[in-house]
């Protein structure tokens, strides 16, 4: 008897606090579903942003992980070049999207780290024991 009734009482307050999961817009005569959500052009490039950075890592996987590719090596190293540098300028114009700014924070931190990198060896070119 004590299970039924805490049963009843369960169900009773799970729909008195259950809610739609869906947007409702409420008029004076009738209520309808929202179906059209606010999509904007910024929100698209961010996630572009993120997908050039993820197609120029994968082009760095290819370079690490194999080896005698010649002239190829170098296409491949140009060809992740170009995308970082497309993922970093669509990600900061991407930054001011409102939905997908994790997105358009990936394609610029990839961008930024590719620039940090050639920074860095930009300094560090010839032979470091040399005498001038």
């Amino acid at each position: 008897m004590k299970t039924i009734i805490f049963l009843l009482f369960t169900f009773f307050a799970i729909q008195n606090f259950s809610y739609a999961a869906f947007p409702i817009v409420e008029n004076c005569n009738s209520i309808t579903v929202a179906t059209d959500l606010p999509v904007s052009a910024v929100d698209g490039v961010a996630t572009i942003s993120m997908i050039l950075a993820g197609i120029a890592v994968f082009f760095n996987l290819i370079l690490l992980t194999s080896s005698g590719l010649g002239w190829g090596a170098l296409f491949l190293l140009v060809l992740s070049g170009v995308f970082y540098i497309a993922a970093f300028l669509l990600g900061l114009i991407g930054l001011w999207s409102k939905n997908k700014k994790w997105q358009a924070l990936i394609g610029v931190f990839s961008g930024l780290l590719v620039l940090l990198v050639l920074a860095i060896s930009a300094g560090s070119t010839g032979d470091p024991n040399a005498k001038d």
